[in-house]
């Protein structure tokens, strides 16, 4: 976990932090990146960093949540709700062309250095992939889908708007945690995905 702490550091210390893990991570595979190098980087002494995270996995999960937070209030900022851009429009556009639509959106949204981390995030072992997407889809992408739901006049409103939410944002860790295990490639991590996907909202629809 992130202890309060380093939420409560200078932010100028906490960026230099987040900047030398942000490199660290991006420059190495998970299980070759050293706590040793990130803390010298930052130039913070080795016995503090524990007081600001349990290990490097949080530390992990941290970097990379700040990348979804960025796509989160990139799309938010445009006033494109998680649902439309994704599951919606894929539906509405066909499979090929939503997934077409959604890339570029990617592209637009983030630098070529967030694909990095997210590529290390998905080669890094299985139990460490799962735990920062299951922390990401918790704590940032289910509150922006119980938002949604709950303004979506479509959605029945008889349901939990908290469990179906969590169940959404679930859909990409299900999806990538399959498709690695069958050694698919991306396009078949997003299919999957959408597919779960789309088959929950279908559920719930009025």
């Amino acid at each position: 976990m992130v202890h309060t702490t380093f939420e409560r550091l200078p932010e100028e210390k906490r960026n230099r932090i987040l900047q030398a893990a942000r490199a660290e991570f991006i420059r190495y595979p998970y299980e070759k990146t050293s706590i040793n190098r990130i803390l010298a980087e930052a130039e913070v002494p080795k016995g503090s960093f524990y007081q600001y995270f349990d290990d490097k996995s949080d530390l992990f999960s941290f970097c990379i949540c700040d990348v979804y937070k960025k796509l989160i209030d990139a799309r938010k900022r445009n006033g494109e709700p998680l649902l439309e851009s994704g599951v919606l429009r894929m539906k509405k556009l066909g499979y090929d062309k939503g997934y077409q639509a959604f890339s570029k959106d990617l592209e637009r949204y983030l630098s070529e250095e967030d694909f990095k981390l997210f590529e290390n995030m998905m080669e890094a072992p299985r139990h460490i992939r799962n735990y920062v997407q299951m922390n990401a889809a918790s704590t940032l992408i289910a509150p922006e889908l119980k938002e949604e739901l709950e303004r979506d006049k479509c959605v029945r409103t008889d349901i939990d708007y908290d469990y179906y939410a969590y169940l959404l944002s679930l859909t990409e860790v299900i999806s990538v945690d399959y498709g690695t295990r069958k050694g698919q490639k991306m396009e078949d991590f997003f299919f999957h995905g959408y597919r779960y996907m789309s088959s929950i909202y279908d559920s719930i629809l009025r």
